[in-house]
């Protein structure tokens, strides 16, 4: 009697084993979500980024430009960015 109890404890233990296996291979295996997916746009860091690609003729000229891209006169700067992505507007 003692026997059989040993061998259907040890029978459980190696099943939890193997269906622990077979759940962490599963889970590492699956896609990480994008991070694109829940990202939202940083409107300082994308208008600040213009001035790695944009030249001006002086500080202040590049300084204006921010500044109105941050207050929305510059959407051109945005949807580029957008692009640049790989996205369309609907995923943002």
């Amino acid at each position: 009697m003692k026997t059989k109890h040993i061998i259907t404890t040890v029978v459980v233990i190696v099943v939890a084993a193997i269906a622990y296996g077979i759940y962490a291979m599963r889970t590492a295996q699956a896609p990480a979500p994008s991070p694109a997916a829940n990202a939202k746009i940083n409107i300082d860091e994308v208008c600040e980024g213009t001035l790695a690609y944009t030249t001006f003729t002086d500080g202040a000229t590049a300084e204006a430009y921010v500044q109105d891209c941050k207050d929305g006169k510059h959407p051109e700067v945005i949807e580029q960015y957008i692009k640049n992505l790989g996205l369309d507007g609907a995923q943002i």
